[in-house]
């Protein structure tokens, strides 16, 4: 292959890389907007699943173990903030805000107690060898120029989010389950009427959220990185809630929020590197840059994107309204 070709492969991958664990937390975090929660908590429990992967793994030597406890910590992330929320009728994004402020404590104390843990016990924070994930590569599929590099070699998990892209594609479209959860946003007096239970109902997609955050979570900890560090998802929660306005509350402008703001990074990530190996006289002369000025470009083109796209894309009717307080 061609510099061109390498390059472009190159960005392809990491774009699809970067952007998986934010396709898996947005896809749980639509579900639950169109239902007519939102959870800007997204964040903190997507630290929580970071690191009970990363400490479970650890302890256990196997990576499945810990993909499940980040799956279910991120399940009772999601059981505390519909108890407050939903049941305790709390205020939706106070409440998201606390949950953030949870994830990011309680996921470095138990990080600190962690090192310290394996420190005195004289072994390495560092995952036991072959207990963390590598990267599955579908024979001839992978073979196809540009595609095949960056989709059919890539973490298990980011074949299981494609799937799971497709299925709830369907479901909210074509089917009644999909009908009723959209209900539960826009029409939740009709729900009712119907014998719906809107509560539980919201309680169940922020279930399905909270599993989707916490599998994300692992993503990052166990497979892209094999490391964990405070605050490691570095506002990828804040990103996924504003890519689903962007996306205006449909799956497949969601993903292709994700997939931009993945290049993006991938992008910043190879001017970062580019700047100090390349020749270029213009690249070179980015060495006086700043760091902070490419690590923020992502942002700026999602913050600009947002700005560009949310116009006249209204949300669930009810979103962040506490049901039974509707008037019917």
């Amino acid at each position: 292959m061609n510099t061109t070709q390498n390059l472009i492969t190159f960005l392809s991958r990491q774009a699809v890389t970067a952007a998986t664990p934010m396709i898996l937390a947005g896809v749980g975090e639509l579900v639950g907007e169109l239902s007519g929660v939102i959870n800007i908590g997204i964040e903190g429990t997507m630290l929580m699943g970071c690191i009970a992967a990363y400490t479970v793994t650890g302890v256990t030597g196997y990576g499945t173990v810990g993909l499940l406890a980040a799956v279910a910590t991120g399940m009772v992330m999601a059981v505390i903030f519909a108890a407050a929320t939903l049941w305790g009728r709390a205020d939706q994004i106070v409440a998201g805000t606390a949950m953030d402020l949870l994830g990011v404590g309680l996921s470095g104390m138990i990080w600190m107690m962690y090192q310290n843990w394996r420190e005195n016990l004289g072994f390495s924070t560092a995952l036991p060898h072959g207990s963390g994930f590598s990267p599955v590569v579908i024979p001839l599929l992978h073979e196809i120029p540009y595609l095949g590099p960056a989709v059919f070699e890539q973490y298990m998990l980011c074949y299981l989010t494609i799937c799971l892209c497709v299925v709830a594609w369907w479901t909210l479209n074509h089917t009644r389950l999909g009908l009723i959860i959209r209900a539960l946003g826009d029409a939740p007096e009709a729900c009712h009427a119907a014998g719906v239970r809107v509560r539980l109902g919201r309680s169940l997609c922020l279930l399905f959220a909270g599993a989707c955050a916490g599998a994300a979570g692992a993503y990052l900890s166990i497979m892209q990185t094999h490391a964990f560090a405070s605050d490691m998802t570095g506002g990828e929660g804040f990103v996924v809630l504003a890519l689903v306005i962007f996306g205006r509350w449909k799956l497949p402008g969601l993903v292709g929020g994700c997939l931009f703001f993945g290049l993006i990074n991938s992008l910043q990530q190879t001017l970062q590197a580019a700047r100090y190996t390349s020749q270029n006289s213009v690249l070179h002369a980015l060495t006086h840059v700043p760091f902070q000025f490419f690590q923020m470009l992502p942002y700026v083109a999602a913050i600009a994107a947002l700005a560009v796209m949310s116009r006249k894309s209204p949300g669930p009717r009810y979103i962040n309204i506490p049901w039974p307080s509707i008037k019917t």
